[in-house]
């Protein structure tokens, strides 16, 4: 990815913190800097002093996911693509309310500026992983009979869904041995027939 990082202060991760947790508890339509700035204890100006409005601190959100989520060092190929996997797994367990929140578009369908800003996230997300895939059908790993955009639905969207599913569950089941056998069962399927012959 070639944006530049932004570090938040420490306030502005308060107040991001904050704002998942609003959303996840009440929703999107009660994410205001008034409902915010009560949550936080201060005032509605001393809240503008760190960010301009609502929009901005989504995209700090976000970026923040993202920043996180690209963490996997040097890997390429099929270890890139498990490694992103459970670094998403493990960045929802360590704050559950990205579960309840990012994964959880249909919060943002009444606001086409923050549905554009999740969107865009999504698309990064696709173009690095696309580069992952690749390295993987160059290296023998997967199989090179099927399209990219496909490959990238067929990898994320079982895990979308799993976390969707555990969120729901109040974490009822053990979202790592899941998230473990559901990509033993895709690098199954997705190994060059040939191979998996031997």
């Amino acid at each position: 990815m070639d944006k530049k990082k932004k570090t938040l202060t420490s306030r502005q991760a308060e107040i991001v913190d904050a704002a998942l947790k609003l959303i996840a508890e009440q929703g999107i339509q009660h994410l205001t800097i008034r409902n915010l700035s009560t949550a936080i204890g201060v005032t509605e100006a001393a809240l503008y002093r760190h960010f301009p409005g609502k929009t901005e601190i989504i995209q700090a959100m976000v970026s923040r996911f993202e920043e996180d989520v690209d963490e996997i060092g040097e890997l390429r190929g099929w270890r890139a693509v498990e490694a992103a996997l459970v670094r998403r797994t493990e960045l929802v367990l360590a704050k559950p309310d990205l579960a309840r929140v990012l994964f959880a578009e249909e919060l943002f369908k009444d606001s086409p500026e923050i549905a554009q800003i999740l969107y865009g996230m999504m698309q990064r997300h696709q173009q690095i992983m696309k580069c992952h895939f690749q390295e993987a059908v160059d290296d023998g790993v997967i199989r090179a009979d099927i399209p990219m955009d496909t490959l990238f639905r067929l990898i994320l969207g079982p895990l979308r869904l799993l976390i969707k599913q555990w969120g729901l569950s109040d974490g009822a089941f053990d979202l790592r041995a899941k998230r473990d056998e559901m990509l033993e069962f895709m690098k199954e399927l997705l190994t060059p027939k040939m191979q998996s012959l031997r």
